[in-house]
């Protein structure tokens, strides 16, 4: 009997087919990982994965030093219903974004999409970059699907071309300055889908409260009494939704 709970330490995300005895070759990123850094041989086994097959049992067959042969001996788990959750957020610096895409991605957001507010300083990104911390953090946390990242757009661009049955709510600093005690998060309870936004470093300007507010799909919430940078704000709307939406213990247990 095979212990997969050591297999466990080492996923990967392969696009290939993966079916039973398919042999397959990883890309250069992954066989030095595995050769270089887990110091794998021949023989040796770990776990592959994609959303489309499931999660299996693959054993290295060869090693030409530079790229690696696997076989796919054993099926783990089936695909996994992903949750439909888009994180919007206003892109901030370097290090903060970084911590987003991969705490987004490890609580199950199915959609990433960086904005540029009016507040945004920040206004490049390295979209490879953003998607390899997607897939590294979905092969750590044993998540099976990988959330899409999005290019770079302007906020009032998507609000503009928003289908109206996906519900936004954004983090309204103004309930928090204006002491309003009532939060409309509780409305999300069993949707079947939704998104958070999340704006810069000082918040939405008066004119993007405004705007958003005159939105029907658009709903202020209030993250409570205190003043949140953006990606521990990101992190609380993501929770918050499992919570009220009442699929965390059927996400995360």
């Amino acid at each position: 009997m095979i212990d997969l709970s050591y297999h466990a330490k080492i996923r990967l995300c392969v696009p290939n087919e993966l079916i039973l005895t398919k042999k397959i070759e990883l890309n250069k990123k992954q066989s030095h990982y595995l050769i270089n850094v887990m110091r794998k041989k021949i023989h040796d086994t770990f776990l592959v994965f994609n959303n489309i097959n499931g999660e299996f049992l693959a054993k290295i067959q060869s090693n030409n030093k530079k790229l690696i042969s696997v076989e796919v001996i054993k099926k783990i788990r089936d695909p996994e219903e992903q949750t439909d959750l888009w994180v919007l957020f206003a892109l901030v610096k370097k290090t903060p974004t970084e911590y987003i895409i991969q705490k987004a991605s490890e609580l199950g957001a199915s959609k990433i999409m960086p904005l540029i507010t009016e507040r945004t300083v920040t206004k490049s990104l390295n979209l490879k970059r953003f998607q390899d911390i997607a897939i590294e953090a979905s092969e750590q946390c044993e998540r099976i699907t990988i959330p899409e990242i999005l290019p770079l757009q302007k906020l009032y661009d998507v609000i503009d071309n928003w289908l109206e049955k996906r519900t936004i709510y954004f983090g309204d600093e103004t309930i928090r300055r204006n002491k309003q005690s009532s939060n409309n998060f509780n409305k999300l309870n069993n949707a079947a889908c939704g998104a958070v936004l999340v704006g810069p470093e000082g918040g939405f300007t008066t004119k993007e409260v405004s705007y958003l507010r005159q939105k029907k799909f658009v709903i202020p919430i209030n993250f409570g009494p205190r003043i949140l940078k953006s990606d521990t704000a990101v992190v609380t709307a993501i929770v918050l939704w499992h919570t009220l939406n009442g699929d965390m213990k059927k996400s995360f247990y």
